[in-house]
């Protein structure tokens, strides 16, 4: 099989910091090649540079043989190289058929825009990969998975022969997944080849023809899945033996700290998204919400954490009416939120990693002055979230911006861990992060649930809900269903009553 892409000593330094380090890779024609490491493992880095996003500072790239050193990622994509990011680069004001055509445009005979030339090349990408999009809405209206389906078919409309998926399934549903896959064993076939970038690892094992594995910005790995499992992947990366599965403990259920009462809610459009719900959440309980994308769980959080008001039913918290308090009263009477988009919600990517971990904490918490900011303390706090949560920063006063999206992450999770909440309301926490980080993240959970907090788990992962709940609920079509306690239904089941099989079950 002939090689495509070939890179030779390559090495990326970013000041004293050295994110790649004489990389070696061979990546063959019509091939899934997967790159797994843990986060700040140089992965994304390595990408970008292939991408044209970066310039390398040694070694060397040959695509078919031919030496090349992109300057841009216009000439990356000329070259018939693309890149699915794995945080969103769309323009929320324009529709989605817009951001999909962006510098790719068609144009007729008098070089105007032929926008109905466009949709049907986009229509029949739709068809093929078996992707349903509304077109003609905005992309500022679309749910994070929509927007992740969006990036996919963006790279797709613009007919790369390498594509690069950094991360591409991590807020995808099951069915989106399998889907994706179909798409990516279909472009295979017919002759283009992928970079898959990826910690989910039964994904490499399920997808993959090759494996490279990074760590510290080395290659310490080329493996097939014929060869490999889980475990030898999680322990090349980590380097130590990491276990795939949550270690539950024994906890104690307190009194209830939320109750929520037939709650109803329409979203931004006026449909009703939430319907009669009625959740408990008690002391030292987990309490994990599995669910098709778009079947409420967004109003659901928004509601809980004062970010949209109710039509209708009642929220309380220790006892204590909040249906109609703010986001800050919620903060102040100790509610935790980690967003499912964390460049979005979670944080400021302009302002430095110091800043962005004391947010919320600054409120209900505060520091020795009313009225300013001590850098000291704020600095000592942030330090504990960097080193407690295993941030991999160079300094406190970076932007955050700057870290890998799984060290971001990291630090949102542990600045919401470490400010004693009375409820930690927390979508998608493990998002893009590495098996080494899921297995830490996980722990702190059930440590953080053990000493008390009660805990509202919304996942778009299957396993991390079946892994980490005490006790599931399923949300299907805005209401909520029985997904028995931990271990009681399997994982089939459940998928069942997140796609509406829910004849038996008991609504809420």
């Amino acid at each position: 099989m002939d090689t495509i892409l070939e890179l030779r000593g390559v090495t990326k330094r970013f000041g004293s910091l050295v994110a790649n380090r004489e990389i070696d890779l061979t990546v063959k024609k019509g091939t899934i090649h997967a790159v797994v490491g843990e986060n700040g493992a140089g992965k994304s880095t390595l990408m970008n540079i292939i991408s044209g996003v970066h310039r390398l500072d040694d070694g060397e790239i040959f695509l078919e043989g031919k030496p090349v050193n992109f300057r841009s990622p216009t000439e990356a994509s000329k070259a018939g190289i693309g890149m699915v990011h794995q945080e969103f680069m769309l323009f929320p004001e324009l529709t989605i058929l817009d951001n999909i055509m962006m510098g790719y445009e068609r144009t007729g005979k008098l070089g105007l825009l032929d926008r109905r030339q466009v949709r049907a090349e986009v229509e029949e990408l739709l068809r093929t990969y078996n992707f349903n999009i509304p077109l003609d809405e905005l992309a500022r209206e679309q749910p994070v998975a929509m927007l992740q389906q969006i990036e996919i078919v963006k790279i797709l409309y613009r007919g790369a022969n390498i594509l690069i998926f950094d991360e591409p399934t991590s807020v995808l549903t099951p069915a989106g997944v399998e889907g994706l896959f179909r798409a990516m064993r279909f472009l295979v076939s017919k002759g283009k080849t992928i970079l898959f970038i990826t910690h989910k690892l039964k994904e490499v094992l399920q997808v993959a023809d090759e494996i490279t594995v990074l760590k510290e910005g080395a290659v310490v790995g080329h493996t097939t899945p014929a060869e490999t499992s889980e475990e030898q992947m999680a322990s090349m990366m980590v380097g130590r033996n990491v276990m795939l599965k949550a270690n539950k403990l024994k906890k104690d259920r307190g009194r209830p700290i939320l109750q929520v009462t037939d709650l109803q809610a329409r979203n931004d459009n006026g449909i009703v998204k939430l319907k009669h719900v009625n959740l408990t959440v008690h002391a030292g309980e987990i309490v994990g919400i599995a669910g098709v994308a778009g079947s409420g769980q967004v109003e659901l959080v928004q509601c809980l954490y004062g970010l949209r008001a109710p039509e209708s039913g009642a929220i309380l918290l220790d006892g204590d009416d909040i249906t109609r308090a703010s986001c800050r009263e919620h903060r102040c009477k100790g509610i935790g939120l980690v967003p499912q988009d964390r460049m979005a919600d979670g944080c400021n990517r302009a302002a430095p990693i110091w800043e962005n971990c004391i947010m919320g904490y600054h409120i209900a918490h505060g520091f020795r002055s009313k009225w300013l900011i001590d850098r000291g303390e704020a600095e000592t706090f942030a330090q504990r979230v960097v080193d407690e949560f295993s941030v991999k920063a160079s300094s406190l006063n970076e932007p955050i911006s700057s870290l890998s999206g799984g060290n971001v992450q990291k630090a949102i999770v542990g600045r919401e861990f470490l400010q004693e909440n009375k409820l930690l309301i927390m979508e998608d926490p493990t998002r893009g992060i590495d098996i080494g980080a899921i297995e830490f993240i996980w722990k702190k959970i059930e440590e953080l649930a053990a000493s008390g907090v009660a805990v509202l788990l919304v996942s778009q992962e299957l396993n991390e809900v079946m892994e980490v709940s005490d006790r599931i609920e399923v949300i299907y079509d805005g209401q909520l269903y029985d997904g028995g306690l931990h271990g009681e239904l399997t994982e089939a089941q459940i998928g069942l009553l997140m796609t509406g099989g829910v004849e038996d079950a008991a609504e809420k």
